[in-house]
């Protein structure tokens, strides 16, 4: 038995997004949603899981429909309705030359009960034939946040909006993000196949409404346009994009739209500098190398930085996310910086580096960079991932190891980057800066440094050649290179003049 988390996202395969046939209520939508929330991505069987009543009632509250009755009476109306939907689905088995479609339950059973804790609960088991769709998930599957669809009101949007998301985050990459359907199709994925002969009704019941919530409640942006056969509209075409600027702030009932744009932007940008100041060593290198690439502050101090999680990844998170890069300039097909940067936006959301075997893969190697280091950097991390970054450069000045590079790694400086959204080729500047605004009484030359020392260059050369072997098919591979072999001849080079 598996007590309520606030995980509040729900993974669930595109198969079933994009195939199934079903007409839920938007409380019944939400309370599946919730349920299916609180399974994990370890799980290899259903479990029984606890949903203490004051969460349905939230989502009783929440329902925009009428309220009859009382909460008892609405409450077991909802379970006696979730415990009897169904959901039917085509197969591949044919009879007579008609296609069999599979006919299942959403959930085997809905019972009060009390929790561990005294807390009054309903436990939920979802039909075993829900395993293929809700179970051991590793691709073609989204996820949801609850929030998302919190506050739709139209059973249609949610499930609308669930056809889209699944479509557009599975196909965008490949550069497609209109999404056809038939218009009998989509009927009988809402479960209403016999409703709304008259398109015209069917368009503005469903289709507005569903597009008007989406568009107003979502981090989506959904236009519509029509196939047409003769004069009869055949086809439904939902051109899917996902909206720009600042991350949405799903949870707020309103926007506050008082604030002068120019007034949001200075108190957004100290508040960034605050924060920006609180990461360790390796977080910052993180930091310094997403907002290199193009990604949006916000982004990756919300939604990057907080993936990057565990003891094997905690003080070498810099590491991560160069495979994280590596992995995805590797598998786009994104040529300019402006859409690479969109489509790595998009994978993050869609949590396309959280999935299993990818993660697991990326952490590997990681693992074997780490194995790479030697004695001195790997003590220098694991001092520097106790403290901020601000206080390990203070640390290395005060030990007179300015100019090194004790995590083994050159990094990024982001001075005057709080207001560049965007690169426009790569990073122009390689240096290390364990203190902002310092830079050494001599300039480096490595062109000066490979004339005078070419021994010394052509083995750090082969060296960092051989330590960035997993990186060779990045398109960027050879800014990468260029910049580490400066640095580490950079770091020869100060060590023989002091």
């Amino acid at each position: 038995m598996v007590q309520e988390k606030n995980t509040q996202v729900a993974a669930i395969a595109n198969q079933f997004i994009q195939h199934a046939r079903y007409k839920l209520t938007p409380r019944e939508m939400k309370l599946i949603l919730h349920m299916a929330s609180l399974i994990k991505p370890e799980d290899s069987d259903f479990e029984t899981y606890l949903v203490p009543v004051k969460d349905i009632e939230t989502v009783l509250k929440a329902d925009g429909g009428k309220k009859h009755g009382s909460f008892y009476e609405r409450l077991d109306d909802l379970l006696d309705s979730v415990t009897s939907k169904k959901i039917t689905f085509p197969t591949d088995f044919v009879l007579e030359g008609t296609r069999l479609r599979g006919h299942i339950n959403w959930v085997a059973g809905a019972v009060p009960k009390y929790s561990e804790e005294g807390v009054l609960c309903v436990e939920f088991g979802f039909s075993p034939q829900m395993k293929p769709f809700l179970l051991g998930l590793k691709e073609r599957f989204t996820r949801f946040e609850l929030i998302e669809v919190a506050r739709m009101k139209s059973s249609f949007s949610i499930r609308i909006f669930q056809m889209c998301k699944a479509y557009y985050y599975e196909n965008v990459r490949h550069g497609r993000n209109v999404m056809k359907v038939g218009v009998l199709e989509l009927k009988e994925r809402l479960g209403i196949k016999d409703k709304y002969p008259d398109f015209r009704n069917f368009r503005r019941k469903v289709l507005d409404v569903a597009k008007e919530e989406i568009n107003e409640k979502t981090r989506l942006q959904v236009n519509l346009e029509f196939g047409r056969k003769g004069r009869k509209i055949t086809q439904v075409h939902f051109e899917i994009n996902e909206k720009s600027g600042q991350l949405l702030d799903m949870a707020a009932d309103t926007a506050v739209t008082t604030r002068s744009r120019k007034s949001t932007k200075t108190k957004s940008s100290g508040g960034f500098l605050s924060r920006i100041d609180t990461l360790t060593e390796a977080q910052r290198r993180a930091f310094n190398h997403l907002s290199e690439y193009g990604v949006n502050m916000a982004v990756v101090l919300d939604e990057v930085l907080p993936m990057i999680k565990g003891s094997e990844l905690d003080g070498y998170e810099d590491f991560f996310v160069t495979y994280m890069l590596a992995f995805f300039e590797k598998k786009t097909n994104r040529t300019s910086s402006k859409d690479k940067i969109k489509a790595f936006v998009q994978w993050i959301r869609n949590r396309r580096f959280e999935e299993p075997g990818l993660y697991a893969s990326l952490m590997e190697q990681v693992i074997a960079r780490k194995k790479q280091l030697n004695e001195e950097e790997r003590g220098n991390r694991e001092r520097a991932r106790k403290m901020t970054a601000q206080e390990f450069r203070k640390l290395l000045a005060s030990e007179k190891n300015i100019g090194k590079h004790p995590l083994g790694e050159p990094t990024y400086s982001v001075k005057n980057k709080l207001s560049a959204n965007r690169r426009k080729s790569g990073p122009k500047e390689v240096k290390e800066l364990f203190e902002e605004g310092q830079t050494p009484k001599d300039e480096f030359n490595l062109s000066h440094f490979r004339k005078q020392h070419p021994k010394i260059y052509r083995k750090i050369l082969q060296e960092r050649v051989d330590a960035l072997a997993d990186l060779k098919e990045s398109s960027n591979f050879d800014q990468l290179l260029q910049s580490s072999v400066t640095a580490y001849c950079e770091q020869w080079w100060k060590q023989q003049e002091g």
